[in-house]
């Protein structure tokens, strides 16, 4: 009797194709997903920088105000500066007098970590010096 050979793949070629084609995927998964978390972490960073530098103009645009009652201490914010509790910012201001026209102005923003919830040490400073 003789053997008929019919065109077409066998079930474990099949298989071994749909097992490469899993792994391709699952790698590349990893690498999409790692990509997401950077650039949310990015985000963050751009944000809460952007953040402490709006603060800081702020307080340099505000020459009839003495800086010393811009100060605040550990404010939750959200990204447009609008203090909630919800918010994903906190931002703390200092001011110290320095002399006769120098006033200090730093601003810290720390970043809440969006797997815990948390402030847990990620954040963004600014520091200047304003000449009053």
């Amino acid at each position: 009797m003789k053997r008929v050979v019919q065109p077409g793949f066998t079930l474990l070629e099949v298989m071994i194709a749909v097992f490469i084609l899993f792994m391709f995927m699952a790698g590349a998964y990893r690498v999409v997903t790692q990509m997401m978390w950077v650039n949310q972490s990015a985000r963050d960073h751009y944000v809460a920088i952007s953040l402490a530098f709006n603060r800081v103009e702020r307080i340099r645009n505000l020459t009839d105000v003495d800086p010393s009652l811009m100060v605040e201490s550990q404010v939750v914010i959200t990204e447009n500066g609008a203090p909630s509790a919800n918010g994903n910012y906190r931002r703390t201001t200092t001011v110290t007098h320095l002399g006769t026209n120098l006033t200090a102005v730093l601003c810290q923003v720390d970043i809440r970590n969006r797997k815990n919830q948390a402030f847990d040490g990620k954040n963004e400073t600014l520091n200047t010096v304003l000449n009053r």
